[in-house]
């Protein structure tokens, strides 16, 4: 009998494991988080699109919001992370001014402060604005991607993005296609002659006739 003894532990070690798999299998479920049925601080938006090589779409933009980590509840797996959502996106209307130019509104209180885990209310924090044009070149879609985070827009008034102008995927045969795309800080980094391979999207705040 005593020969089997060193193989106990493998077999109560496999048990164990067998036990355990149950329940990192288990689906999780989360509280559906709601968007702000009366946001009030506004924040206009202009989006402005400079020589494309292709007719302009109307973008669809979305502002990305952050939850306050301290209303999640405690961590309590061997990962030592939060599996709750920390991120919701919002899908803003947009208006087309000019074939170039489009206007929304962005909401800091875009998303609803409630107690959505029990532990008092959930803030959020606007974190950023995204703009995705699906552009059609030579039969096939591909979006042209561009963000800039709230508090450049706050502080800065906005960004430039640069997109080429060959609007060729950023990995081939992925679904659905990225164009390439740089910041204003890389496009200033790339020689001259580079400079017209690209088109710049502006995304800013809207001041008093900023836009028609």
């Amino acid at each position: 009998m005593l020969k089997f003894l060193p193989a106990l532990p493998h077999v109560a070690l496999i048990a164990l494991i067998t036990l355990a798999v149950p329940g990192c299998n288990k689906e999780r479920s989360y509280p559906v988080y709601r968007e702000n049925p009366a946001p009030k601080d506004a924040l206009p938006i202009v989006i402005r699109v400079h020589d494309a090589p292709v007719d302009v779409p109307t973008p669809r933009v979305t502002v990305l919001y952050e939850i306050d980590p301290l209303c999640l509840p405690p961590i309590n797996n061997y990962e030592g992370v939060h599996y709750e959502p920390k991120w919701h996106s919002v899908q803003l209307q947009v208006q087309r001014v000019s074939p170039t130019d489009f206007t929304t509104t962005a909401f800091k209180d875009g998303m609803a402060v409630a107690d959505y885990y029990g532990r008092g209310p959930c803030k959020w924090t606007p974190n950023t604005l995204q703009a995705a044009f699906p552009m059609i070149i030579d039969g096939r879609s591909i979006y042209a991607t561009v963000g800039v985070s709230f508090r450049r827009i706050e502080e800065e008034g906005g960004s430039t993005t640069y997109v080429e102008k060959a609007l060729k995927p950023l990995i081939p045969g992925q679904t659905p296609e990225r164009a390439w795309t740089l910041s204003k800080t890389m496009f200033d980094k790339r020689p001259l002659a580079d400079h017209p391979k690209y088109f710049p999207i502006e995304i800013s705040t809207r001041i008093q006739g900023d836009a028609p």
